[in-house]
Formats: structure tokens, C-alpha cells, sequence
């Protein structure tokens, strides 16, 4: 029987080699946006601001009709649901790329401010959802007017 001798390239630096390439994998499936589904980021975006009377969502929608879209505010928690089918590629032609996602989503926020629900209304125009959320009377600020003692 024979001795081996690993020199430079032994089975630590091979163990050492496989794990820096596992980890490097790691990093680019994880950064990677995923084909199917919405799991690699928050999906719709959403922007929300607001002002003294209401509080407004916004939240991009590209490629969503309308009549896919579902909007409920319950206990100040604000819920976009909704599908964006899969495009069917013409015939005879295969994907090279696909980076939009398709499938159904759902994305629910606390909203910052006790809202109307009976007043909250929506609007719909080129991909981007508006939801104006009123503030309840209670949650708008009041000015308190100080006497003199």
C-alpha cells in the first residue's frame, strides 16, 4: 500500500473549494427574482401616503385587470388580492427569459390611521390602484382651543 499526498490540493482545501461554491449558489438563488409566484419580494409594490382628510394606497399592478382585483378593509388592515394569468407565448415559440411573475397574489398592510370603511372608495388607471381610505372622524386632528384661567 501507498502513501497519497494531498500537497496543496488536499481534502480540506477540496471541502473548502465545495463550500465556497455552495455558498455562492446560495447567494444567487436567493437574490434571484423567482419565475413563479411572488415569494421574492412584496408584491404589489405599494406606496401610502396621506394628508389631513384620507389616507392613500397606491399599488402597482401592470398587466392586472380590473375584474382580477380584489380590495377588503377590515379592523385597519387594508388587503389587495388578486391573478395575473400567464401570458401564452405565440405559437411555435419558447421563453428565452421570463421575468414577470404570474399567478395569484395577496398583499395585506396595517393601515397608519383609523379609516371610514364606509367611505373608502378605488380607482383603477394605467396598471396603478388608488385606494382613498377617509380618516374616521376620530383619528382627524382637532385643535383645542386654550382659555385663559
Amino acid at each position: 500500500m501507498s502513501l497519497i499526498r494531498w500537497g496543496r490540493t488536499g481534502p480540506l482545501n477540496s471541502l473548502t473549494h465545495i463550500q465556497k461554491e455552495m455558498s455562492d449558489l446560495l447567494d444567487i438563488l436567493s437574490s434571484a427574482p423567482q419565475v413563479e409566484g411572488y415569494s421574492s419580494m412584496e408584491f404589489p409594490p405599494i406606496i401610502v401616503s396621506a394628508n389631513e382628510e384620507n389616507v392613500f394606497v397606491r399599488a402597482e399592478l401592470p398587466g392586472i385587470q380590473i375584474n382580477a382585483l380584489d380590495i377588503q378593509v377590515v379592523n385597519d388592515v387594508l388587503t389587495v388580492k388578486g391573478e395575473r394569468k400567464p401570458v401564452v407565448p405565440a405559437a411555435r415559440a419558447t421563453y428565452l427569459r421570463r421575468e414577470r411573475n404570474y399567478g395569484t397574489f395577496a398583499r395585506s398592510l396595517m393601515l397608519p390611521e383609523k379609516v371610514d370603511v364606509e367611505k373608502v372608495t378605488a380607482s383603477y388607471k394605467h396598471g396603478v390602484l388608488l385606494v382613498t381610505l377617509p380618516r374616521a372622524p376620530e383619528a382627524k386632528p382637532k385643535q383645542v382651543m386654550i382659555q385663559k384661567a
